[in-house]
């Protein structure tokens, strides 16, 4: 099974303020304190002592998130989208003469604790950037592209349904993005 990764959409020039690159908590868990452990600092010990604590005086006991506060939040349904425009269709006229269909994720407001991402595509100026080339943001992009951070840089790469014929060049694959039901090919 091909390994799987998400890339992350590199931010378009919209006039939408909150367009930006995904950050998630992963397995992140961030300690308050001292971080001064120094090298091999940790949850460690033997039987015998018991643990030893961390940076930040936490030990990891059994559950490493009892710290965790839950804000509450309601069930929310799923994500609201604003697809102005078809980003598989670039030629059916809805956007004009030298712009192309572009997604984007709107995350909330900082400090909105349970506000929820709005995915979307708007017709944008398009670039000239195609599969592979080095780009800065969506602007860069042609029509059917998208600027995501990869390992090898910033690139323009091809839309690509997750699922069915993904439509990709010979050799890549189309691997999930941060828009949620898209993916790019890589």
């Amino acid at each position: 099974m091909p390994r799987r990764s998400l890339l992350l959409l590199m931010a378009l020039g919209a006039p939408l303020p909150a367009l930006g690159l995904a950050a998630g908590c992963g397995n992140t868990i961030a300690v308050d304190g001292d971080p001064s452990g120094g090298a091999g600092a940790g949850v460690g010990g033997d039987t015998a002592t018991g643990p030893t604590t961390g940076p930040g005086g936490k030990d990891g006991g059994k559950d490493a998130l009892d710290e965790f506060n839950d804000p509450g939040c309601p069930d929310s349904g799923p994500a609201p989208g604003n697809f102005q425009c078809d980003p598989y269709h670039q030629n059916n006229g809805q956007c004009g003469p030298g712009e192309g269909c572009f997604i984007f994720v709107q995350y909330p407001e900082p400090g909105e604790v349970c506000g929820q991402e709005i995915y979307g595509a708007v017709c944008q100026p398009a670039g000239f950037g195609g599969q592979g080339d080095a780009c800065f943001g969506g602007g860069d992009c042609q029509g059917g592209f998208v600027c995501v951070v990869t390992g090898a840089g910033n690139q323009c790469v091809k839309l690509c349904p997750l699922v069915g014929n993904d439509g990709c060049p010979p050799g890549l694959v189309c691997e999930p993005i941060d828009v949620e039901g898209f993916g790019g090919c890589l």
